[in-house]
């Protein structure tokens, strides 16, 4: 194997570790972002059956989404958002 040969392999492998640290600090930095969502959708639906304790809750929990939206990267993420969405817009539905 030439010098130049093996110059390339390590600059490629050097590539794939950078690629893969910065997935994991993406998915680490949406995970954080996500706590304080499901925080405040959890106080929604651990007071669905006390309308009014949840309904001041509600408008809360949709603002933690919305502000997430703009912040996560992964797809995933932006379903998990989607799940729990639905979760506050039942809730919303049965305490108008």
């Amino acid at each position: 194997m030439s010098a130049t040969s093996l110059v390339s392999v390590l600059l490629a492998l050097a590539a794939c570790e950078n690629r893969r640290e910065k997935a994991i600090q993406k998915i680490n930095q949406d995970t954080e972002i996500l706590q304080g969502v499901n925080g405040a959708v959890n106080e929604v639906i651990r007071n669905q059956t006390d309308c009014d304790a949840a309904k001041p809750l509600i408008p809360e929990a949709y603002q933690k989404i919305d502000e997430a939206r703009k912040q996560v990267t992964a797809p995933a993420t932006q379903v998990t958002l989607d799940a729990l969405k639905s979760q506050v817009d039942r809730v919303a539905q049965v305490c108008p």
